[in-house]
């Protein structure tokens, strides 16, 4: 009998393992995840053969540029957006095969969102977002009391007159009025609130509507509004993820996000100080929310109090769109288009001393060879740009038919695209500063001060370089801070074929994550926010700084929040504190677990344990068993900061 031989035994075999493991959110040795891959690869071989311009693919295949998504490249998809559910709640949707009517609840609501999300992440490949969660479910929180007072009402026999406007948790008025119906249906509605979010989260992490079993990457963005009803959309979303999903696990989606503003919320006697605590308390139990900086002075210009829309939100992966040249300075109805990222060790290597082949760094040559393939990563956009300008808007079906895109319900099904999402953004990413300093100078940005200036001018010209394009092409072209989950070892494993392993720069099996300083390199809390802060403000479309304590972090809250408010006063953007949550499925144990459950004594070996780690922004897990080899490695690695 002939040898039988299947896909699994050919390109897409385990023993690859990192090419099926370049999304740890997917199971990509799964039948589906498989099949997935299979698709992505033929469609990543035709875009290269058949779409993209030669000197594109000439970079891709030299080491210098990386293009994400490439498999989306020839269908002319979107990255990412930020969803304006107030709008799709309050004038319902179509999802294709029904229409949905405007909720009457916040259960009702909640659940919409969840299917909003879903009917979404088909029109795009990229996150999905909710900028201002709070606001858009404060309605339907009025709703579900008016429901329950009326119900009360009856129950209770207090009959007299009340005007629907007046149907509101903080109405002092109906307290006294109506005592009995007022207490049952804040109780009820108190209640409904956080069964729907619960819900919700739940929802959201077993919606397995991707390829491989993959659940959409969500995020939801509060933490603002001051209503009674939009404070108890807050405390219930946090409240649920402290909770955890059926058995207590830490729920990876969705991606929480806590928009932090003075006099709003940072300080006793705020109005939501209370809820900023409650954030601090989840984040050091489940390692969100993050903390997105309104008053850092880059995100502040935008802000319009009255005008919950102009408060900046981002996603798990760091994505910021709100400055628009068009005019449109909010966040919901748009996103990323697309991306393109620079290696900057490759560019280090080849114009530094590290590889013995020069005597001095001849930074001239490394800046023009910057600039060159900045060029051709720039060029890359604008041609993949014509092609996603040139869809129908009913490529994108839902995103274009049901508005989520700004605009998108003014269009014929076969009308182009373009004059809309133009108002997304093109960006061109980095990895690597600090292993492309190691290079230049035998340092990297965290052990010199003079390397620092260094670092912060070659990203000052990198954003100038975008800021010029953004000029001449009339585009938003801007800089972006690269999530590396995937591309996290590609590069390395091509620098160290063709220059070797060198100390510092090609040693490892990754390359550190856009300005960061080294995950292994020994550092305070405060000392690595002070480094990083600089580059938030470059880096106009989108950045992430992180600490990493151990696991005691739920332990200590007013440290951590200490920590969190260091990070806002240093004018930092986006932030976010990792430590450790493992998990023993075997007993629910939660702490820092090694080989061995400490509670139960079950080995590793027998049951593998959960352990949910930060890769990009979002979390990711629940087995680090899906992460691939580099950032296996770069978890590994990472040392714990102390102090602040």
């Amino acid at each position: 009998m002939s040898e039988l031989r299947t896909i699994g035994d050919t390109i897409l075999s385990a023993a690859d393992t990192d090419l099926l493991r370049e999304n740890a959110n997917l199971n990509g040795e799964s039948f589906s995840g498989k099949m997935s891959k299979f698709g992505s690869e033929y469609s990543k071989w035709y875009a290269r053969e058949y779409v993209m311009p030669r000197e594109l693919v000439d970079a891709i295949d030299g080491g210098y540029v990386y293009v994400h998504d490439l498999d989306q490249y020839a269908l002319g998809t979107t990255n990412c957006v930020f969803i304006p559910f107030d709008q799709l709640l309050a004038n319902g949707f179509n999802t294709g095969n029904g229409s949905v009517r405007t909720p009457n609840s916040i259960m009702s609501a909640m659940a919409l969102v969840a299917i909003i999300f879903q009917s979404q992440q088909n029109s795009q490949y990229g996150g999905v977002s909710g900028n201002k969660i709070d606001w858009d479910l404060a309605p339907y929180v009025r709703k579900s009391f008016a429901k329950h007072f009326r119900k009360g009402q009856h129950y209770f026999g207090e009959q007299a007159h009340a005007e629907e406007s007046e149907l509101y948790l903080d109405n002092a008025s109906l307290s006294d009025m109506f005592p009995s119906s007022y207490g049952y249906a804040r109780r009820e509605t108190e209640a409904e609130t956080h069964q729907a979010a619960e819900s919700l989260i739940h929802n959201l992490n077993t919606m397995s509507s991707r390829a491989g079993g993959q659940i959409p990457f969500t995020s939801l963005n509060y933490g603002m509004c001051t209503s009674t009803e939009g404070r108890l959309v807050s405390f219930a979303l946090l409240e649920a993820a402290i909770n955890g999903l059926g058995a207590g696990e830490t729920p990876i989606f969705p991606q929480q996000i806590f928009q932090c503003k003075r006099g709003v919320n940072q300080a006793p006697g705020d109005p939501n100080y209370d809820v900023f605590v409650k954030a601090v308390e989840c984040s050091s139990k489940r390692m969100y929310p993050n903390f997105v900086n309104v008053d850092a002075p880059y995100n502040l210009q935008y802000y319009q109090a009255g005008d919950p829309n102009t408060i900046i939100a981002t996603m798990g992966c760091r994505t910021r769109t709100i400055a628009d040249r068009f005019g449109r300075n909010h966040q919901s109805g748009k996103g990323n288009l697309s991306f393109n990222t620079i290696n900057l060790v490759r560019l280090g290597l080849e114009y530094g001393t590290a590889t013995g082949k020069r005597a001095e760094t001849d930074l001239d040559s490394f800046m023009d060879a910057l600039d060159r393939y900045m060029g051709v990563a720039l060029r890359g956009l604008l041609h993949r740009f014509e092609i996603q300008a040139q869809q129908p808007a009913k490529a994108s079906d839902f995103m274009m038919r049901e508005g989520v895109w700004e605009g998108g319900k003014g269009l014929s099904p076969d009308e182009p695209v373009r004059e809309l999402i133009k108002h997304g953004t093109l960006s061109i990413g980095f990895i690597g500063l600090a292993e492309c300093l190691m290079a230049l100078y035998g340092k990297h940005h965290g052990e010199d001060d003079g390397v620092h200036l260094g670092a912060v001018s070659l990203i000052q010209h990198m954003r100038y370089f975008c800021d010029e394009a953004a000029e001449e092409y009339d585009l938003n072209i801007s800089l972006f801070a690269t999530p590396a989950e995937g591309l996290a070892g590609k590069f390395t494993k091509m620098d160290r074929r063709d220059f070797g392993e060198i100390p510092g720069v090609t040693d490892r099996d990754y390359y550190t994550n856009s300005f960061h300083i080294p995950v292994y390199f020994p550092v305070t809390a405060a000392r690595k926010i002070e480094l990083e802060s600089p580059f938030h403000v470059l880096c106009n479309a989108g950045a992430i700084s992180y600490v990493e304590l151990d696991g005691n972090a739920r332990n200590n809250p007013a440290a951590f929040m200490r920590i969190v408010q260091y990070a806002l006063a240093k004018d930092v953007g986006y932030f976010s504190v990792n430590h450790p949550i493992d998990r023993c499925p075997a007993c629910g144990y939660e702490g820092i677990i090694g080989s061995t459950c400490p509670y139960c004594g079950v080995p590793e070996t027998d049951v593998p344990m959960s352990r949910i780690r930060r890769v990009t922004g979002y979390l990711t897990g629940s087995y680090t068993q899906r992460f691939n080899s580099a950032k296996q490695a770069e978890v590994r690695d990472r040392v714990r900061h102390a102090g602040t």
